[in-house]
């Protein structure tokens, strides 16, 4: 195997648990070296509610990603998304230490100091700390504060809070799997970095990540995040919704990606879709039906998202308006929906930033941008434990020749085990089955005075010769037969030995 730094993220997601492996290339761009996905069970709205479930998913993603790359994954970064996620704005302030000479970069590492220092409440853990603005003796807000003059810094920071059960959970998940935790972020965080360009993160911006059973909301304004709310619906409601309408739970979500329209006056009146039911009957649906439903949920979800911009303060500031990502962003006509809805412009984004040129086309579907932004933000903190597969070891077949004999008894094409070929076991313990030892030997033929007694002493010495010969064969066979019991552990009759 080539030596890489692996980089190894897994987002385990309401509907999906994604697993992405990638390396960095000679320029230092991310190169996705493989992704699988497999549908999900035990989650709820990002909280993790059968382990035993979850835990055989991200095993079975794991295991077939080691064989596709012929390595052994030990270590691996997770994301984590749910209405257990928050943001509370904190303000605190320092005294300028020298404010005769100016506020110097003393006095904000000592505000920093300071809100490193905040406790979370009991049951929560500090995920970011987040710096919103400063302000010098109360006036107006700056963005950098040093040498400036005044008597007291003050600063609004932004802590990023998850609830700590669900993140128990994470790591009980990856315990049962075989792996380590590498480290845990906010998805909505770490996906705004992957699909936003520096002009949006400045000027203004809104990133809508539409999951399984959440929706992530970020606002970013002057390069900084202002915002995060989670909304707990998303995809799943929408599926939801089909179901009740009649359509078998199994056709949803394929109905959905191929005919599914979020504007329902963009599809035909007329237009029927066949879906398999019961038995060889087939349940026709019109088209229009199934965008009207939709629409339906997604202006919902796009009210909520509405609701949270104009709670983040920043709703006039939105320059590049709503970017959206995630598996239900691939819907037709979503973006104009979204258009609709909020008043923005909007896009249709899926993680490129960092990515080389053939990865970014590989990741062509929003879906998996969650799992794309953990490898990114992994690949900043550094590679993952992953070492090479073991090569399966193979014990060597014992070496035959086929010799014509002329003994009584025995045809002359019968294969007979040369002395040099016999497998003499060793003394040492039953090894694993990748570290079988066996030692080649000589089988000594038996002593005369062991051989079997002829029954009469008339017999020539052709017969006397006869015996002794077959006394040693026997003695081979039984050695050839104590060998094998001895170094396998009862072999089948349909195995080769």
């Amino acid at each position: 195997m080539e030596k890489k730094n692996y980089i190894v993220g897994i987002d385990i997601g309401s509907s999906n648990v994604v697993m992405v492996v990638g390396s960095k290339n000679e320029s230092g761009k991310m190169v996705i070296d493989a992704l699988v996905s497999k549908p999900s069970k035990g989650v709820n709205a990002g909280m993790v509610e059968n382990i035993n479930q979850v835990s055989e998913c991200v095993k079975s993603v794991k295991a077939e990603i080691e064989e596709e790359l012929g390595i052994r994954i030990s270590e691996a970064y997770a994301g984590i998304s749910g209405a257990f996620v928050r943001c509370a704005p904190l303000s605190d302030h320092v005294y300028v230490r020298e404010p005769q000479n100016g506020i110097s970069q003393f006095d904000v590492d000592a505000l920093f100091l300071r809100m490193r220092e905040v406790i979370a409440p009991d049951n929560e853990v500090i995920m970011e700390r987040i710096p919103q603005n400063y302000m010098v003796d109360g006036g107006l807000q700056i963005k950098d504060p040093v040498g400036s003059f005044g008597r007291r810094l003050s600063s609004t920071f932004n802590f990023i809070l998850c609830e700590k059960t669900p993140l128990e959970r994470v790591k009980m998940v990856f315990r049962l799997s075989g792996l380590q935790l590498a480290g845990t972020y906010a998805n909505s965080m770490i996906v705004s970095e992957a699909v936003l360009s520096e002009d949006e993160k400045t000027e203004g911006v809104a990133v809508v990540d539409i999951g399984g059973s959440t929706t992530d909301v970020v606002v970013y304004h002057d390069n900084i995040i202002r915002h995060v709310a989670t909304i707990p619906m998303g995809a799943n409601s929408i599926n939801r919704d089909i179901h009740l309408h009649g359509v078998p739970e199994r056709s949803v979500e394929s109905l959905k990606k191929k005919y599914g329209s979020a504007v329902a006056e963009f599809v035909s009146e007329q237009k029927l879709i066949q879906i398999p039911s019961m038995g060889h009957r087939t349940k026709g649906v019109l088209r229009r039906n199934l965008a009207a439903i939709i629409e339906a949920r997604l202006t919902d979800i796009a009210e909520f998202v509405k609701a949270e911009i104009k709670d983040s303060g920043f709703a006039g500031r939105l320059s590049f308006g709503v970017v959206l990502t995630g598996g239900s962003a691939s819907i037709e006509h979503i973006d104009e929906l979204f258009h609709r809805v909020t008043g923005y412009e909007v896009r249709i984004a899926t993680a490129e930033c960092g990515l080389d040129e053939q990865s970014r086309a590989q990741i062509e579907s929003p879906a998996h941008t969650a799992a794309v932004a953990l490898l990114l933000k992994g690949a900043e903190q550094g590679a993952c434990s992953v070492a090479a597969k073991p090569m399966s070891a193979t014990l060597p077949k014992p070496s035959t020749t086929v010799t014509p004999s002329t003994m009584p008894g025995m045809s002359t094409a019968t294969p007979m085990p040369t002395p040099s070929s016999v497998v003499t076991p060793t003394a040492t313990p039953r090894q694993e089955p990748r570290e079988f030892t066996s030692v080649q030997g000589n089988a000594e033929p038996q002593p005369e005075s062991q051989q079997e007694p002829q029954e009469g002493a008339e017999q020539g010495a052709n017969t006397k010769s006869a015996g002794s010969k077959w006394g040693w064969i026997k003695g081979v066979i039984t050695g050839i037969t104590e060998g094998i019991n001895t170094t396998f552990d009862k072999a089948g009759d349909d195995e080769e030995i």
